[in-house]
């Protein structure tokens, strides 16, 4: 699937292929690379647009085929066309809840702003291709693999007399189940804070509701609610919305949870832990086993690396998407290194990866993952052991998708950059290298002139 944005800030057009295991955003400053992101969270997040007479019509014809026993219909591109232009409508109409900013801001900034999403092919093939099932309400939906046939049946007719306009929500949440059958999680910058201010940020909300209970007139307290509820982006509230659910979310163990444990012994030395009650603690590997750290006196790489050993602990699974935004903060160059290879083994492993990065270190170290493919590959005596490299962190140079967010004067293009068994070049960051080498080596020139 490629997803085609426009008018988004200082984006004047921006491609982004959704078919790769991993994708990197790359670019100067400035140039929109959270922006696309944000846009791109919300349009993979398995979210139910409102169900109106817009997102019915597109399967009106659909509707005609279930009765009051149930049905079924063959899913073709077409109507998964629908549902996604559907989703990027909804997109559009929600940017200002996305970006935790008021509508008549949004508005004013945005006003231009497009998404539009094409499926190719292959992409509709993929879909044939999954199992699918689901029981909710009245109903349970199932769809074999590799079959186009999905079957309805009803568990029990409504209340009073049956009619298919009963049943409004069917179709949209059918395709949206389908398409967008995996969750999407972001990482923002703002992740070394989530779990240090959760608390405060639990008491500001009883307060809001405290102030919300003590005033007369609704419309105010819409007000207030409206004002408190867009006070962040929608990938941060998420973040809190799991930060103050620890309790039932440390229930679950995900597929994942042993790159989790990979990060705490190559990377924190010590294991991010959640408490009965749903804190979060930290215990460094040189400390007594009966001791352990509140969480906001940890060091700073365990407060940024925290959300993500959370969620491949306890959330992730299989084909979910991981955005994840300048890794890089706060880290060492061997830290920036390993955090590489690390997802490069997370798309490897099944999880779809967006990196946005500023970090020559990671950079150059996808580069030596494709490389080092590419020497696998062909059989070459070197030994990749010896480097660091296990076979299931190698990267497939078709596998990965770079964007590069590229300005121009007032605009930005974000549009794909070549890659091959060599790997990829990022113009900006080499020629601040290079400019950084020509410096230096001009500096040691009159150093050496002056000694003689």
């Amino acid at each position: 699937m490629i997803l085609n944005i426009e008018n988004l800030g200082a984006i004047k057009q921006a491609k982004i292929d959704l078919s790769k295991k991993l994708t990197l955003f790359c670019g100067k400053n400035s140039t929109g690379k959270t922006y696309a992101a944000y846009v791109l969270h919300a349009f993979l997040t398995k979210r139910l647009p409102s169900i109106s007479t817009e997102s019915i019509m597109p399967f009106y014809d659909l509707y005609q085929q279930i009765d009051k026993d149930g049905g079924s219909f063959t899913l073709e591109k077409k109507y998964v066309e629908k549902w996604v232009n559907l989703k990027c409508e909804y997109v559009r109409k929600n940017l200002g809840s996305i970006f935790g900013i008021s509508d008549d801001t949004c508005d004013s900034l945005f006003k231009d702003f497009k998404l539009t999403a094409e499926i190719s092919e292959q992409d509709f093939k993929r879909l044939i291709s999954m199992t699918y099932s689901f029981v909710g309400g009245h109903y349970k939906v199932k769809k074999k693999e590799g079959s186009d046939k999905v079957k309805i049946k009803m568990l029990g007719a409504p209340i009073g007399e049956y009619r298919p306009g009963d049943n409004k929500w069917l179709f949209p949440i059918i395709f949206d189940s389908i398409i967008f059958s995996n969750t999407c999680r972001m990482l923002t910058v703002e992740r070394n804070s989530i779990y240090t201010f959760k608390t405060e940020l639990s008491l500001s909300r009883n307060e809001l509701i405290d102030k919300i209970q003590n005033l007369t007139k609704p419309a105010k307290a819409i007000e207030l609610l409206n004002a408190s509820s867009r006070r962040y982006p929608a990938t941060i509230r998420e973040s809190l919305h799991i930060a103050n659910d620890l309790e039932n979310v440390q229930k679950y163990k995900s597929p994942f949870s042993e790159i989790a444990d990979r990060i705490e012994n190559n990377l924190l030395m010590g294991k991010v832990s959640t408490t009965p009650n749903g804190d979060v603690v930290f215990h460094a590997s040189s400390m007594p086993k009966t001791k352990q750290l509140p969480f906001h006196m940890s060091s700073s790489i365990v407060k940024t690396m925290a959300s993500l050993v959370i969620f491949l602990r306890h959330i992730a699974t299989k084909d979910d998407w991981l955005i994840i935004d300048e890794p890089e903060m706060n880290f060492h160059p061997d830290v920036q290194v390993l955090l590489a290879k690390i997802f490069s083994l997370l798309a490897n492993k099944g999880l779809r990866v967006v990196v946005s990065t500023h970090s020559d270190y990671i950079v150059r170290e996808f580069n030596n993952l494709i490389m080092a493919n590419s020497v696998a590959r062909k059989g070459s005596a070197v030994s990749l052991d010896d480097m660091g490299y296990s076979t299931d962190m190698l990267l497939d140079y078709n596998d990965i998708n770079v964007v590069y967010f590229d300005r121009k004067k007032t605009t930005v293009t974000a549009n794909p950059l070549p890659v091959d068994e060599m790997g990829f070049s990022i113009e900006s960051i080499d020629e601040t290298i290079n400019q950084q080498n020509e410096v230096a080596e001009n500096l040691y020139a009159a150093l050496i002139d002056d000694e003689e």
